[in-house]
Formats: C-alpha cells, structure tokens, sequence
C-alpha cells in the first residue's frame, strides 16, 4: 500500500485538534493512532510514525509530556543526544566539598527527559493539553 508523508505542519495541526479534543491521551500508539485518523480526512493516504510524532509532540508549545521510565543497571553512552526527541542534552554537575565538579546526570534541553549517570530509558509517555501555551 502507497502512502504520502504529511508535512511538519499537517502533523502538527493534527495533533492540536486531537489533543484539544481527548484533553490526555496515556500512550504514543493510542496518539498516533488518533493523529493518522485526523491527518486521513485530509488525505487518505497520510501516515506518521512513532517517532516523527513524538519529536513533534514533546517539542510543540500546546501539548505537556509526562516520562515514565526504567533504569538501566549498564551506563549507556547518550552521545549528547536526547533520546525522546533528538535534542541536546545538557550535563547536570554538582560541587565537590573539595571545590571541583561532578557530573550527576543530564537533562535535555528541548524536552522533559532527564537521566541520572544509571540510565533512564523511557517507557511510556503521556500527553496532555497545556492551554496556557496554545
């Protein structure tokens, strides 16, 4: 089956209407899956994957993220790259009583996620309507 990518915008407005409407939605399936059905009333054809959509969703003004996630017991690697939506991560220090500096954990700078040096991986996510922002 043929399909169309929408636009950065189409997906947006999409999300605004079904966000606005549902006010929550509890999971990155259950969003996609009402995004799609929003975005084929203009084009039968349109689809989003899941990781396009979440980029879009945690970055956008209107929508509020929750992350749920699981530690890890191996250290991973993050290369400076969030893993939720791509952006940079920031290094969280804390002072030594000695005067240097430790790193504790990172924080991104786009989005909600945080991890501690035991990596967090996200493992659900939450969506809500953030009407002060829209």
């Amino acid at each position: 089956m043929a399909y169309t990518i929408p636009s950065e915008k189409e997906i947006e407005d999409a999300l605004r209407i079904v966000i606005r409407r549902m006010k929550a939605v509890g999971s990155l399936r259950k969003l996609r899956e009402l995004v799609i059905k929003e975005l084929r009333i203009k084009n039968p054809s349109y689809t989003v994957g899941h990781d396009r959509l979440r980029e879009i969703a945690v970055t956008s003004p209107f929508v509020h993220t929750h992350i749920e996630a699981r530690h890890v017991e191996e250290r991973k690697n993050l290369k400076g790259k969030c893993p939720v939506c791509g952006g940079n991560l920031n290094k969280t220090k804390n002072e030594t009583i000695f005067g240097g500096t430790v790193t504790i954990g990172y924080k991104c700078n786009s989005c909600p996620y945080w991890t501690t040096l035991k990596m967090r991986v996200p493992t659900r996510y939450r969506f809500e309507y953030d009407k002060e922002h829209s």
